[in-house]
């Protein structure tokens, strides 16, 4: 599709006001400072270098998910219980 043909079929109002206009230089530094900022793993995969859960973090969690589980555990009996009453 030409430009003309793509001004004709695309109305653009030129009297929007805009925040800003960006230069190609500009957008270009803004993704290549993003594009530096995400480390990338062997495999090609993005991924976040951050530290590992202190011990006590990890308590925490395993907790959490036991009594998550529990209360689950406690849902699905009271539920199998109604269902056999029914």
């Amino acid at each position: 599709m030409q430009e003309e043909e793509y001004e004709e079929w695309m109305s653009i109002d030129e009297d929007i006001p805009v925040a800003a206009t960006l230069t190609d230089l500009e957008i270009c530094q803004a993704v290549c400072q993003q594009d530096q900022a995400i480390k990338v793993d062997s495999d090609g995969d993005e991924c976040v270098e951050e530290n590992p859960p202190t011990n006590a973090e990890t308590r925490q969690a395993i907790d959490i998910l036991k009594h998550g589980v529990q209360y689950c555990s406690t849902n699905f009996k009271k539920q199998f219980e109604y269902e056999l009453y029914i």
